[in-house]
């Protein structure tokens, strides 16, 4: 592919190294992502093979995009455990073997640009703060419930990092004194009762004394790994021991989150992680319930409790606002910057958009990009409520999503679809078609919107 001309525009390349996952991304300083890499995390002790990796998927994103390394600004790094950013040294990753590893100054010299190192979840909260649910707020606490447990914590749009660079290591907190064996070497870590690898653990235990579950059919047999889509897909089938050992994690990700509040009182306290990104829905009336059962009120009424916004994407974003950051780029000032195609005719089975015609309906994406709902929707009531179309239309600092209903609009029960939003800190219009075409012309805000016009 040839190379595309150097735009003036700048680009960034972020990593998100997680426990299952290594997702690359090529964004702008508008937090729009252009390219998108995802690869396995190898399963070794080998450090070297993991770096290959993020070599990897810093090459896929700049491929797709037909750029070279000379058309990016700064790239950023996030990696759980804690990490020196000065050094350019991840110190100690528990569930990962990149602990000692010289990651900038490697990553420097292969790709010829200013890299960023960062904590995964310190630079997940920011993205949130960017561009997700904690946007706006003058402080939040984000909270990760994936492969392990881990936190940030921002006051006006800075991570506190701690004096040993290790704040927000909640998912290090002791919850049971002398509980389960955590990756960290301690007992008994939030991280140790509520993590993924810990409901696995559960899991399995309970099978091993003669439990049954709905995860050996969905697993063929091997509960080795679980993932979180299918502890999802245990629980949209309402499978008891899953269910249980959901409900008490979900209890205890409640009760840290009154932890955080009494502890630091941050205005908003986001949950995200891939635990939280497939089942938060469902977890979610466990831990609001607990959160709100505190006897300690405050002086006033602010913040509260959410879901992330930005699911897979939070820790890319935010690493993009700090590689950003580094060279000298403030990112929270190009909020705006969007470009939204305008709607030049829409009636029954027919809408044209920026000039294009579509005789089916249409998605207007967050960055402006406008993509055929294609198969994500079938044409009746429930089809309003697929979390696919959902989450799309949550993406990327959307602060108002704009539903044209139809033309005709009958019985559509789109009460979950409120839901969803709330619990992620977006607005929801659902108007007739015509009248939701004329919110979108008229709003100022960062807003995506879906038009049916096929009833």
């Amino acid at each position: 592919m040839a190379a595309k001309p150097r735009s003036v525009e700048p680009n960034f390349v972020a990593v998100d190294v997680g426990g299952t996952k290594i997702l690359g991304a090529l964004a702008d300083r508008r937090g729009v992502v252009h390219a998108r890499e995802r690869l396995p995390t190898p399963r070794t002790d080998n450090p070297a093979e993991i770096v290959e990796v993020i070599e990897g998927v810093i090459a896929a994103v700049l491929k797709e995009e037909g750029l070279s390394h000379r058309d990016v600004a700064a790239i950023g790094v996030a990696v759980p455990g804690v990490v020196d950013p000065k050094k350019g040294i991840v110190v100690r990753t528990p569930n990962s073997c990149l602990s000692g590893v010289q990651l900038v100054s490697h990553l420097e010299s292969r790709f010829g640009c200013r890299v960023i190192l960062g904590n995964d979840c310190n630079l997940g909260t920011l993205g949130e703060v960017w561009l997700g649910a904690a946007r706006g707020a003058k402080s939040a606490m984000g909270i990760f419930v994936g492969t392990g447990i881990g936190a940030g914590f921002s006051q006006k749009k800075k991570i506190w990092r701690g004096a040993r660079e290790v704040a927000g290591e909640i998912g290090h907190i002791v919850m049971e004194i002398g509980g389960p064996l955590c990756g960290c070497g301690n007992r008994g870590c939030f991280e140790a009762l509520a993590g993924r690898a810990a409901i696995e653990r559960d899991i399995r235990e309970a099978v091993a004394k003669g439990e049954s579950t709905l995860l050996t059919e969905i697993l063929d047999g091997d509960l080795s790994v679980i993932r979180s889509k299918a502890l999802k897909e245990a629980l949209e089938r309402s499978d008891p021991l899953v269910e249980r050992i959901m409900r008490r994690a979900a209890e205890i990700i409640g009760y840290a989150c009154l932890t955080v509040r009494h502890l630091l009182d941050p205005e908003w306290i986001v949950l995200g992680g891939g635990v939280m990104e497939a089942c938060g829905d469902t977890l979610w009336p466990t831990i609001q319930a607990i959160v709100n059962s505190d006897q300690l009120p405050g002086a006033c009424e602010r913040g509260g409790l959410c879901l992330s916004a930005l699911g897979d994407d939070a820790v890319v974003l935010g690493a993009v606002a700090a590689a950003a950051r580094k060279v000298g780029i403030n990112v929270f000032k190009s909020l705006r910057d969007i470009k939204y195609p305008p709607v030049e005719d829409c009636r029954p089975g027919t809408i044209i958009v920026n000039g294009q015609q579509y005789e089916e309906d249409v998605v207007v994406l967050s960055h402006g990009r406008v993509k055929k709902a294609g198969s994500k929707l079938a044409n009746d009531s429930e089809a309003w409520l697929s979390e696919e179309l959902l989450a799309m239309l949550t993406r990327g600092g959307v602060e108002t999503v704009i539903l044209g209903l139809g033309f005709e609009v009958r019985n559509a029960d789109i009460s979950k679809a409120y839901e969803f939003f709330a619990r992620r800190r977006v607005s929801l219009l659902a108007l007739p078609t015509p009248q939701a075409v004329l919110a979108y012309e008229r709003s100022n805000a960062r807003r995506s919107a879906y038009f049916c016009i096929s009833r």
